[in-house]
């Protein structure tokens, strides 16, 4: 349950507080590019004070804040928004790009997220997330089911952010951030969709239920 709770805290803090302050900031006349870049400070002040708090190198945290600092400098140099409002677009694409790219190393990126998470849900001991290691490098489906996941969430986000940059270039400014906003929830739900649909096809979760055979 703290764990679900942390989760809405963390979507509320980084994607509603930010599109919800940028609105309200307009409505009380401030200029674009200014409100963009002020309603994105509560995420990078949170990011900030998780880093101190925790007293070690956030390799994540260095990104989003060089994201956002090479975003509002580039935008205040040039005078468009519109370089800032893409940025959302190049941290999508980072990640959807990682994804990718963790294909070519020993357990790719959904393996190691889906057994990260499934480790603290209550499905925990039906679904034995802490044998996946052992499962890995016994099993082909088992690893072929995750690698086929990495490529859906890789190609899934690289195909988000090219949606946002476009939207940050081709519509009002005033639209982009509620759109934007919307393409996440978007592209979450096709992308879990494709996944639920391929991994019943597979009966990947109906093999973790039973004893795993080699195939």
């Amino acid at each position: 349950m703290t764990s679900v709770i942390r989760q809405w805290g963390m979507v509320l803090l980084e994607i509603v507080v930010p599109v919800a302050g940028y609105y309200v900031l307009r409505a009380f006349g401030m200029d674009v590019l200014l409100a963009l870049a002020l309603c994105a400070l509560p995420t990078v002040l949170f990011v900030l004070y998780r880093a101190i708090r925790l007293r070690k190198v956030d390799t994540f945290a260095i990104f989003v804040l060089t994201i956002f600092a090479v975003s509002v400098g580039v935008s205040f140099v040039t005078g468009s928004p519109r370089f800032m409002l893409a940025k959302a677009g190049w941290f999508t694409g980072a990640i959807g790009a990682a994804f990718l790219v963790s294909l070519l190393f020993t357990r790719p990126l959904a393996f190691t997220l889906a057994r990260s998470m499934l480790a603290r849900s209550p499905w925990a001991e039906t679904l034995r997330a802490t044998e996946w290691n052992d499962l890995w490098p016994r099993h082909r489906w088992f690893r072929r089911a995750w690698r086929v996941a990495t490529v859906l969430w890789g190609v899934g986000l690289l195909a988000d952010a090219a949606g946002r940059v476009l939207m940050a270039y081709a519509l009002p400014v005033d639209a982009v951030p509620a759109l934007g906003t919307a393409l996440y929830g978007v592209t979450f739900v096709a992308v879990q969709v494709m996944q639920h649909l391929y991994f019943r096809r597979v009966g990947l979760w109906r093999r973790l239920a039973e004893k795993p055979v080699h195939t």
